[in-house]
């Protein structure tokens, strides 16, 4: 295409068909030939006076205005018609006999060769094409990079144009320096287009900037403003639903049997209990009721001392004396913020396709959770700062990097969690950037609001009144960070905020290790150059003189100070000046040894590199919101109306409204993000506080209050003690969001301290204990029994926080950790890949994060009885734990069996274990020996063999279902 291009074939045919008068024959094809079709297949549904999703197929003009999803059809395009796609696929008819191949190819000419322009109801206005300017343009020439001067994103920016004068010119297409170089093909220059994320435009997009333009470049029609008011997508009744309504606090039920009531939570327990003609089953023994707490609020099991100090405490309040030092320990932050972690979705790595690599700045994100947790944060401080933190700390006006401010910022790695690996121009397409948002806005919506929001996002929400408009309102509020049309890439969203002595420490550790990279990668470029030089000097022997040193200079000037002339040869002898990679391998295959040694010195010297203290954090790439739009069908390519920030207008009922900031002259962002973190931690908010309550209930319980613990919507669970959720709820908020103080409610209740053990009656009257009969016997998560195992061995390292601890896949495929001489850190310090996850995590049911997980599942599968007792590691550690006896209780067997017991089921053994377990410690040591005598093992065989017999005890006594589940 050059200067003098036209559209196609076909749209010229149709032009012609316009100027001429013989639109006419369209219709009579329409009339005639397409209409009988769809009355026969289609208007049931899209006819009359309200068609289903607003989609009229009764005439040109209403099938070519759409529905909600968008046109039906696009003139001339009929791969690109919307109509044509359902019929051809068989979703549409829904019901009945399926389109014939006939008609459907009768509808595809109809379509692609007699349907007119003439149809529309208007010209071609800016809406029609900026699709076009935000996939292909604005990359270039838009917010952060305006190449020669050049602004894309708005009509008054394109008619000013930029270095070279006016981009455009009404209704002169071919005088239009935009429209020039579209079709000469320079823009998108072809050689940025892998690097930009950018494809060319179509054939089609070609031919609808050449209407608009023909058209007078008409702006976008005036489009109403939102009146959440006068919602007409959300009324009044859809706003009376139980989870839509701020909770209340209720009046506590009257009991029969008082005396069984500890606090608050128990009268709600108990009178529905009482109403099933129950009660509260018998308190757990003193020992089972330590384990099952420490278990709970630590992640891990009491040790020998820790049980004694118990059991030596008399005094009435012994119990909650250990509820409160759990609380206030750090093992206690440690423990629950891996809830939180799964379903912020938090991994090390990225995770996509075939990639797997390192985040390694994210474990910043995990230890701000951590000591949130074990700080005990107020949960609405807590999730305004994840939402907004960089909005809350003005970094312009900082003048010293604390660790506090570090571990703010950090916050916002909430929103950074998801897999996203757009850093590679393979996975960078505009559709992959809204994947990326909505990944982010399922986590949001179902770790905060308990909602899916997510269904919203191709078409109305089916079952909540939750309108495919207000998904994209909440959408736009992250897009100043998370603008899909000028798109930073994840490994440059990061804060250089580390403390001062960090960034020394590490720019002196990697200065002379970067010098050493760029000597190598220099070296290797000057002897790739002078390759690619002498495979260019070949081509260029085959052509004319003149053109030989025209070709040289062009070769030699770079890219923005070509004149037009050099352009011109730059596009036509492309084939000739451009050498690759291939090209060069193939006519120096020696040299792909000289690259692969290369680049396995600069992967070596990589790996010697200290990380720049930096935070892996979200913040607004602009002061000003990008504008926003509705995605027909959840296509990034099918842009419908422009949206304004907000939240789902259901959520109206007693609450502040959403109310985006005004923008200032020093602000630093937009302040969306801080706007929504404010209206979601009203105190009144209808689903916040109840979420997390009702998360805190179900990990501990078994069961939420609400069993779909990320569905609070119409086709959730309801409550099965809603009284109870709301008072919780409301408990919570009350107390400051403490969310200590509502573990403590929850584990000094009598519900919480009955046994595991229900009666005949109990069972039939409540077999899935949801009136909380009993308290559930539950299997440890993959983490708590991972750490129990490193507690009750003696090999947990209880280093905090940092940079996660690597791991190794061995030749078997087992992933292991590596530990260290001071041990092994508990589980949530490992490195968490999506890709190879540690094997014993994974399977005793530790998700992988796609893109998080709101409630873990618990299976019961042959792989994890075979890891626990032929896996290396745990094997490993029961040994470890027997060499450690041995030293502490030497030729002592019975204290040794006494401390095994206590360290790993944290009880004595009893008079019928202890007596049958010494006989067995001895034939397994004589085992052990004849084992060992068979091998020659030149080494003190009587007490190897007592050491692997006891070890083989451990190991036993690990593998037990006391140990494995939490009584």
């Amino acid at each position: 295409m050059g200067a003098a291009y036209h559209p196609t074939f076909a749209a010229t045919a149709l032009s012609f068909a316009v100027a001429t008068g013989a639109y006419a024959t369209s219709h009579s094809f329409f009339d005639s030939t397409v209409a009988p079709i769809l009355e026969e297949n289609c208007l049931v549904c899209h006819g009359g006076d309200n068609p289903q999703a607003g989609l009229d197929l009764q005439t040109e003009a209403s099938i070519l205005k759409g529905g909600k999803s968008g046109p039906g059809v696009v003139a001339g395009s009929p791969e690109r018609s919307l109509v044509l796609a359902k019929v051809v696929s068989g979703v549409m008819p829904p019901t009945g006999v399926k389109l014939d191949k006939k008609s459907i190819e009768t509808l595809r000419e109809w379509v692609g060769q007699h349907i007119g322009r003439d149809a529309r109801e208007s010209l071609i206005t800016e809406k029609d094409v900026l699709p076009v300017f935000l996939m292909r343009c604005v990359t270039c020439h838009g917010m952060r990079r305006q190449e020669g001067g050049l602004d894309l994103r708005t009509l008054d920016s394109r008619l000013k144009g930029g270095h070279s004068g006016p981009a455009l010119v009404p209704r002169q297409p071919e005088e239009s320096l935009l429209y020039q170089r579209v079709v000469a093909g320079e823009m998108p220059p072809p050689e940025l287009l892998y690097a930009n994320r950018v494809r060319p435009p179509s054939e089609d997009e070609v031919e609808l900037l050449w209407q608009w333009i023909a058209d007078g470049a008409q702006a976008s029609p005036a489009e109403p403003e939102f009146d959440a008011e006068n919602d007409p997508l959300v009324g009044p009744d859809d706003r009376q639903f139980w989870a839509f309504i701020p909770p209340k606090r209720p009046e506590l039920p009257q009991v029969e049997n008082a005396e069984q009531v500890r606090n608050s939570i128990d009268a709600f327990i108990l009178a529905r209990l009482e109403e099933n003609g129950l009660a509260f089953s018998p308190e757990a023994d003193r020992l089972t009721l330590l384990r099952r707490v420490y278990l709970d609020l630590t992640g891990m099991p009491p040790t020998p001392a820790q049980i004694q100090d118990y059991l030596n405490d008399k005094r009435g309040d012994a119990y909650e004396r250990v509820v409160d030092r759990l609380l206030e320990s750090r093992e206690h932050g440690e423990r629950w913020a891996q809830v939180w972690l799964d379903v912020a979705g938090y991994a090390d790595s990225q995770g996509i396709k075939e990639a797997d690599r390192i985040r390694p700045h994210a474990w910043r994100y995990r230890d701000y959770v951590i000591r949130s947790f074990a700080d005990d944060r107020p949960y609405d401080l807590f999730l305004r700062q994840q939402i907004a933190s960089d909005e809350m700390v003005d970094r312009s006006g900082l003048t010293e990097v604390t660790p506090e401010v570090v571990n703010t910022l950090a916050a916002t790695g909430f929103l950074r969690l998801t897999p996203d690996a757009t850093d590679s121009p393979s996975n960078a397409s505009l559709q992959e950037k809204f994947d990326i948002i909505a990944d982010e806005l399922q986590v949001f919506g179902s770790a905060v609001l308990g909602l899916t929001v997510g269904c919203a996002r191709c078409h109305d929400h089916k079952y909540d009144p939750i309108p495919q408009r207000d998904y994209y309102r909440l959408s736009a509020i992250l897009q100043p960070a998370y603008n899909p049309y000028d798109w930073v890439d994840p490994t440059e969203r990061l804060l250089d905020i580390g403390m001062e002595p960090q960034r020394v420490e590490a720019r002196l550790h990697n200065e002379p290790i970067e010098r050493k990279i760029r000597d190598v990668e220099a070296a290797h470029q000057a002897k790739a150059d002078s390759l690619r030089a002498s495979i260019l000097e070949d081509r260029l022997g085959s052509l004319p003189a003149s053109v030989q040193a025209d070709l040289r200079q062009v070769r030699a000037t770079p890219r923005k100070e070509r004149t037009e002339v050099q352009r011109y040869l730059a596009r036509h002898f492309k084939s000739v000046l451009t050498v690759t990679d291939d090209d060069l391998l193939k006519r120096f295959p020696e040299f792909e040894n000289e690259l692969t040694a290369m680049q396995k010195s600069v992967t070596q010297l990589q790996q010697t590199l200290r990380p720049v203290p930096r935070i892996r954090a979200l913040y607004d790439v602009s002061r000003e919101p990008p504008p926003a739009y509705l995605l027909q069908r959840g296509e990034a390519s099918s842009i419908g109306a422009r949206v304004q920030p907000g939240v789902p207008s259901v959520l109206r009922v007693g609450l502040e409204p959403f109310r985006p900031p005004l923008p200032g002259p020093n602000a630093h962002s937009t302040g969306l993000r801080l706007a929504l973190a404010r209206w979601v931690t009203q105190p009144n908010h209808p689903l916040t506080s109840r979420v997390i309550v009702n998360r805190l209930w179900a990990e501990r319980f078994g069961r939420g209050i609400v069993a779909t613990l990320a569905n609070f919507g119409r086709t959730g669970e309801r409550p099965s003690h809603p009284g109870l959720l709301d008072w919780l709820a409301t408990e919570l908020v009350q107390n400051g969001w403490s969310l200590k103080h509502i573990h403590r409610l929850m584990t000094t209740s009598a519900a919480y301290r009955q046994t595991s053990r229900p009666t005949a009656a109990v069972r039939a009257a409540d077999p899935d204990n949801i009136l909380i009969s009993r308290m559930p016997m539950r299997r440890m998560r993959a983490e708590m029994l991972y750490d129990s195992v490193l507690r009750a061995t003696g090999r947990l390292d209880p280093t905090p926080f940092g940079a996660p601890d690597d791991v190794e896949v061995r030749e078997s495929g087992e992933v292991v950790p590596e530990g260290s001489e001071a041990g092994f850190r508990r589980a949530i310090y490992l490195l968490k890949r999506r890709k190879t996850p540690v094997t014993i995590l994974e399977l005793f049911d530790s998700p992988r994060m796609a893109p998080n997980c709101t409630e873990r599942s618990t299976s019961t599968v042959a792989p994890q009885a075979l890891q626990m007792r032929n896996g290396d590691l745990v094997r490993g550690h029961a040994r470890y734990l027997a060499g450690r006896l041995m030293d502490e209780h030497p030729d002592d067997p019975r204290a040794q069996i006494d401390q095994l017991y206590l360290r790993i089921l944290s009880r004595p053994p009893s008079a019928q274990e202890a007596g049958p377990a010494l006989k067995d410690l001895d034939l397994l040591a004589m085992e052990w020996k004849g084992h060992l005598d068979t091998r020659n093992d030149p080494g003190p065989r009587a007490s190897s063999a007592r050491w692997l017999a006891l070890g083989s005890l451990a190991h036993a006594l690990v593998n037990s279902a006391e140990f494995l589940y939490v009584d």
